[in-house]
C-alpha cells in the first residue's frame, strides 16, 4: 500500500507541476483558462485530501483519542468550493493557506495513531510542492500584472 500511495501521490503532483512549467510558455489567449484549470484542480485536490481526513478518521479512531477528523472533512470540502467562488488572488492565498492547515492538521492525527509516520512523510513533500506551485503561481501573475489576463478567468 505505501507503494501505491507514494505512485499515487507524486502522479497527482503531475498537473500542477505541469501548469507551473507550462503556463507561462502558453499563448496569453489560454493562460486565463490555464490559471481556472489550476484553482479548480487545486480546490479538487484539497476536498479530496479532506474526504481522506474522514475516512481516516471513521477507520481509525479510537473512543479514548477523540479527533476532529470528520469535523475536517467537511469545513476543507466547503473551503474548496469557496476557494472556486473567490476571485484571484485570494482564491490562491486561501488554498496555500488550507493546504497548509490540513496538513498540520494531519501531523496531529498521526500523533493520535490515526496516520502512519510514513504517510505524514509523503504527505509533507507533497503539500511543500503543492505549495511551491500555488506560490509560483501568485508570484508569476504578479509579476505579468495580471494584464493580459481576462479577470472574470481568475
Amino acid at each position: 500500500m505505501k507503494k501505491t500511495a507514494l505512485i499515487y501521490g507524486a502522479m497527482g503532483l503531475i498537473p500542477f507541476v505541469a501548469f507551473g512549467i507550462l503556463l507561462p510558455i502558453w499563448p496569453i489567449d489560454w493562460q486565463s483558462a490555464l490559471v481556472h484549470t489550476f484553482l479548480s484542480y487545486s480546490a479538487v485536490i484539497l476536498a479530496f485530501l479532506s474526504g481522506a481526513v474522514w475516512g481516516m478518521t471513521i477507520s481509525g479512531a479510537k473512543p479514548d483519542k477523540p479527533t476532529n477528523g470528520l469535523t475536517v472533512g467537511i469545513v476543507f470540502s466547503l473551503v474548496a468550493v469557496g476557494a472556486l467562488l473567490m476571485p484571484y488572488p485570494y482564491s490562491l492565498y486561501l488554498l496555500i493557506g488550507s493546504f497548509v492547515i490540513l496538513f498540520a492538521l494531519e501531523v496531529g492525527l498521526m500523533f493520535k495513531g490515526i496516520y502512519p509516520f510514513w504517510y505524514t512523510l509523503m504527505r509533507a513533500a507533497l503539500t511543500a510542492v503543492v505549495v511551491v506551485c500555488h506560490i509560483f503561481l501568485l508570484y508569476w501573475l504578479e509579476g505579468i500584472g495580471l494584464s493580459g489576463l481576462p479577470s472574470q478567468a481568475i
